[in-house]
Parts: C-alpha cells; sequence; structure tokens
C-alpha cells in the first residue's frame, strides 16, 4: 500500500513538473489570462485552466487590461487580443500601451517622429497622434508630452477628448 500511494505522488508531482517545464516564462493572471513565452522565446497567452488562448508567436506580449491584450508581431508593431486570443485590432501601431478608461496610448511615426495619441477599443484613433509621449488614463486624464517651438519638451494634462486641462 505504501509503495502504491507514493507511486501515485510520484506521478502527481511529475505531472506538476513537467506541466511547469512547457514554458520557459508564465507570468501571474491577469483578467484571466497569463502571458507565456515557449523555449523558442516566442509569447502567447493561456487561460486560468492552462488552455492556450493565443499560441505563442509573438514577439512580445503584455497581460490583459479592459479585456484587450497587447501583443508585438515579428515586424515590431503593436497590436490588441480579445480575451478569445482574436486579433481585433491589427498590428500597425510602432507602440501600443494598456488600455484604461477604454482608451489607449499608440504611437505611429510621421516625419521620421514617433507620434502619441489614444485608440478606442476598436482601433480607430479617436484622439490624434500628435505628442512626443503620452501616459494612460487616470481619472478621465492623461498625462502628454508637448514639444515646444523651441525644442524643450514639457508634460501637460489633456482630457478625454484632447484637449488640455490647467
Amino acid at each position: 500500500m505504501r509503495n502504491l500511494v507514493l507511486a501515485v505522488l510520484l506521478a502527481v508531482v511529475s505531472m506538476g513538473v513537467h506541466a511547469k517545464q512547457k514554458w520557459a516564462y508564465q507570468a501571474t493572471y491577469s483578467e484571466g489570462r497569463a502571458c507565456v513565452k515557449d523555449k523558442s522565446g516566442k509569447w502567447g497567452y493561456i487561460d486560468e485552466n492552462g488552455k492556450v488562448i493565443s499560441p505563442c508567436q509573438w514577439r512580445s506580449n503584455r497581460y490583459y487590461q479592459e479585456g484587450m491584450g497587447c501583443v508585438v508581431d515579428a515586424d515590431e508593431k503593436y497590436g490588441y487580443l480579445d480575451l478569445d486570443g482574436n486579433l481585433v485590432i491589427p498590428c500597425q501601431f510602432v507602440y501600443g500601451g494598456w488600455f484604461s478608461e477604454g482608451l489607449a496610448a499608440v504611437a505611429v511615426v510621421e516625419d521620421y517622429t514617433m507620434k502619441y495619441g489614444y485608440i478606442d477599443k476598436t482601433g480607430k484613433i479617436v484622439i490624434p497622434c500628435q505628442w512626443e509621449n503620452a501616459y494612460s488614463f487616470e481619472n478621465g486624464k492623461a498625462k502628454v508630452q508637448v514639444k515646444l517651438e523651441d525644442g524643450t519638451r514639457v508634460w501637460k494634462v489633456i482630457d478625454k477628448t484632447g484637449n488640455y486641462v490647467e
């Protein structure tokens, strides 16, 4: 009987070790999803049951926020997945931030310069890309970096329409 119990325990432990070895790295869960990296260095997502939601095909990814997971493709373009792992906003931005209050800061390149603005969950740019840098919204406001005519950069605060708040 003792040998049977030891054999079962050994099998359970080895299954647990084997499951953990499947991923080179696994982040903590956010919104029931975890970022995972395979042994080749590609990133994907799993759910809380260990089911693969998005295969390890991404150069990088970020944890889910507001039902959206940010991914980076082989061309280093950012896009977004829904909770089912579907690419709902194509990889097209040179930077993509986390969604907060329904918006995410993104960047595009214009005249060899990165310009930041904000998209909604459909991928539509709702606040034009015009700033040197941008942070996520919090309590209806976000910090953006503005380049002045003399070349200096200052931080300003905007509302969700893109207007400066004094």
